[in-house]
C-alpha cells in the first residue's frame, strides 16, 4: 500500500485532487494505526463475543427491536447491513464515500486529539458485486457494492460500502486487485482541517442531518466562542 503525509488542508487537496474518477472511494479514520478491517472482525470486538453468537443472528436481532422505527423497510440482507451500519451495529462493512470531504471529517472529528488519522484512497476499478447474484453472509469474496438509499445518511455522504468476506482479515490483504492509498494526517494539523472543512459546509449537521448532530453542531460553536457565524 502506498503512503502519504499532509500537514494541512492543502496538503490534502493538492493529492486528492488526481483522484477524482469515478472509480475512486476514500474513508477517513481517527487513528493512523487502524486498520481496514470492519467492527464484527476487531480482534477487541470478536475475541469478547461467544462463538454461538452468529453474524447472522445479531442482525436478526436488531431487526427485530428497531422494527418500530425505521421509516424505509430493507427488502434483502444487502439493506438490512446497510442500515445496521450506519448505525453502529458491528458488521461486516466498512463505510466508504465518494467525496473526499467527506472522509477528512470523520478523519479529523477528533481535533482535540494529536493523534496522527488517516484517509484511505482505494481504486476499485468501477468493479462492483452484484447484490441481486449473492447474500452477504455467505459470500464468498470481498468487494464493492452500492446500497440503495435506504438512508439519509447514505444520501447526505454519498457512501458506498466494501463488504469482507473474512472480516478479521484486512481489507487490502482480501482485494489484492484493488489499488490502495494511505494517507497520514498529522494530529496537530486537525484543528485546521476542521476549520477549513467548516468554510466548506463539511460538518456534523450537514453530515448527519438529524436533531441530535444539530445540537452538537451548536454546541461546539457556542464552547468555541464562534456563535457569531451562525447568525
Amino acid at each position: 500500500m502506498k503512503t502519504r503525509e499532509i500537514n494541512s488542508f492543502i496538503e490534502f487537496h493538492e493529492i486528492v485532487k488526481d483522484f477524482s474518477g469515478a472509480n475512486f472511494l476514500f474513508r477517513g479514520q481517527q487513528d493512523y494505526d487502524w486498520e481496514l478491517i470492519p467492527k464484527i472482525g476487531r480482534p477487541e470486538f470478536f475475541k469478547t463475543v461467544p462463538k454461538y453468537f452468529k453474524e447472522e443472528s445479531i442482525i436478526r436481532g436488531w431487526l427485530r427491536y428497531s422494527n418500530q422505527l425505521l421509516v424505509n423497510k430493507p427488502i434483502d440482507q444487502w439493506d438490512e447491513l446497510t442500515l445496521a451500519q450506519h448505525h453502529g451495529l458491528a458488521t461486516r462493512l466498512l463505510d466508504w464515500t465518494k467525496n473526499p470531504l467527506v472522509a477528512l471529517f470523520f478523519a479529523s472529528f477528533d481535533f482535540n486529539s494529536d493523534i496522527d488519522a488517516s484517509v484511505f484512497i482505494l481504486d476499485f476499478k468501477n468493479e462492483t458485486i452484484k447484490t441481486e447474484e449473492y447474500k452477504p453472509f455467505e459470500i464468498g469474496l470481498s468487494g464493492v457494492f452500492y446500497p440503495r438509499g435506504i438512508t439519509a445518511r447514505v444520501i447526505n455522504q454519498r457512501g458506498v460500502f466494501t463488504i469482507s468476506h473474512k472480516p478479521h482479515v484486512k481489507l487490502d490483504k482480501l482485494i489484492k486487485e484493488y489499488d490502495f492509498i494511505k494517507i497520514k494526517i498529522k494530529g496537530t494539523a486537525k484543528k485546521e482541517i476542521q476549520r477549513t472543512l467548516e468554510q466548506y459546509g463539511i460538518n456534523e449537521f450537514s453530515i448527519f442531518q438529524d436533531l441530535d448532530n444539530l445540537s452538537n453542531y451548536l454546541n461546539r460553536f457556542v464552547i468555541n466562542k464562534e456563535l457569531g457565524q451562525l447568525e
